[in-house]
C-alpha cells in the first residue's frame, strides 16, 4: 500500500509539473517580452506586427507607464534595410528618423500608475505639441478629445494601473484604441511624425523604449 501511494504521489507530481511547464509555455506566447522596470507584459506579436522593443516612461521617480514598439515586417525591412549591417552604437539620428517613416506600425502604452482621463490626455498633447510647434492645431484637438472619448467609453473614465492604449500609425493616419475598442482616427501627417518623435527624437520620453527598439529592429532586418 505504502508502495502504490507513493507512485501515485509522485505521477501526481509529474502531472502537476507537467501542467505548470504547459501553462508557463501558454504564458510565454501570449506575453513575450517583460518589460523590466515596471515588470508590464507585451506580446510577442500583435495584429501580425512583431514587438521589437519596449521601454518605460517615467515623471520623476514614478514610472507612468510601460509602452512597446511592434511594427509591419516587410515594411520597416523595406523602410530600414541599409542599415542592415550597422551595430547598434554606428546608429546616428537618421535610422530613427527612418523608422518613424510611413509603414504601419503601432505604439501601445499601459499603465502602470492610474491618474485621470484629463492628464493621461494633456500628458500626450503635450508632449506632441512640443514637437509640432504652435498650438498643434485641429488635430491635436481632435487626439486629445479622442483619447478623452476613449477613456470614458472604455476605461471607466480613467486611466487606471493597466488601462492598455494602442495608437497604430500609417502613413498620415493615427488610430487610438483604449482596452482593445476603437476610439478614433486622425489624419495629420504632422502630428503622426510629431507622435512618434515622442519616442525617437533625442529628446525621448522614454529612451529605453528608444534603444531596445533600436536592438530589436536590426535583429528583424
Amino acid at each position: 500500500l505504502d508502495v502504490a501511494l507513493c507512485v501515485q504521489n509522485k505521477s501526481m507530481k509529474a502531472r502537476g509539473f507537467a501542467f505548470v511547464l504547459l501553462a508557463a509555455h501558454i504564458a510565454g506566447v501570449a506575453y513575450g517580452r517583460i518589460e523590466p522596470a515596471t515588470k508590464i507584459a507585451f506580446a510577442d506579436s500583435r495584429n501580425g506586427q512583431p514587438l521589437v522593443g519596449v521601454g518605460v516612461r517615467k515623471k520623476g521617480p514614478i514610472k507612468v507607464y510601460g509602452v512597446g514598439l511592434y511594427v509591419d515586417r516587410l515594411g520597416s525591412k523595406l523602410a530600414l534595410s541599409k542599415f542592415s549591417k550597422h551595430k547598434v552604437e554606428e546608429l546616428s539620428a537618421a535610422f530613427f528618423e527612418a523608422l518613424t517613416g510611413s509603414f504601419g506600425k503601432t505604439i501601445v502604452i499601459k499603465m502602470a500608475f492610474g491618474v485621470s482621463k484629463e492628464k493621461i490626455a494633456s500628458a500626450l498633447a503635450e508632449s506632441v505639441q512640443s514637437r509640432m510647434g504652435g498650438s498643434g492645431g485641429d488635430a491635436l484637438a481632435a487626439f486629445e478629445r479622442v483619447v478623452l472619448d476613449g477613456c470614458a467609453a472604455h476605461a471607466g473614465g480613467r486611466a487606471s494601473a493597466g488601462t492598455e492604449f494602442s495608437f497604430g500609425v500609417r502613413g498620415n493616419s493615427i488610430g487610438v484604441s483604449v482596452n482593445g475598442k476603437a476610439s478614433g482616427t486622425i489624419s495629420s501627417a504632422p502630428l503622426c511624425r510629431a507622435f512618434l518623435n515622442c519616442y525617437f527624437d533625442g529628446k525621448s520620453v522614454a529612451p529605453a523604449l528608444r534603444s531596445t527598439c533600436a536592438e530589436g529592429v536590426l535583429a528583424l532586418l
